[in-house]
């Protein structure tokens, strides 16, 4: 089977460029990332500070390692504020009773995370 070349294409070997298509410029895939970050910043001022900071655990970290808590107490509560954070203070009870279970068993299951909680215990 015979496979024909476009009369445009460059010969084999040699360094040729690659077709160019009609229409095509990273000048407008360039504006609208500018636009989109631009919304980003805007939406990032309008919120309070601590809005915009990540759910900080350095607290627990620190009682911790100070030795006023276990690290199970340190576990039971970083579980606490993902639950807080991501289901909010007035959920269910049910609800996070049953987030909580599926938590606390990924922390089990998960043999990274099961090292890391042995690792926190033994410190």
């Amino acid at each position: 089977m015979k496979i024909s070349r476009s009369p445009h294409a460059a010969p084999p070997g040699s360094p040729g460029k690659a077709p160019v298509v009609a229409g095509t410029k990273g000048k407008g895939f360039a504006a609208k990332l500018a636009r989109a970050e631009g919304a980003i910043e805007a939406s990032n001022a309008q919120r309070p500070a601590a809005a915009r900071k990540a759910p900080a655990v350095s607290d627990i970290g620190a009682d911790l390692k100070a030795g006023r808590i276990s690290a199970q107490t340190a576990i039971d509560k970083v579980v606490e504020r993902v639950l807080d954070r991501q289901l909010g203070r007035h959920a269910g009870a049910a609800l996070r009773e049953k987030l909580a279970a599926a938590l606390r068993e990924s922390l089990a299951d998960d043999p990274l995370l099961a090292a890391k909680v042995r690792a926190l215990s033994q410190e």
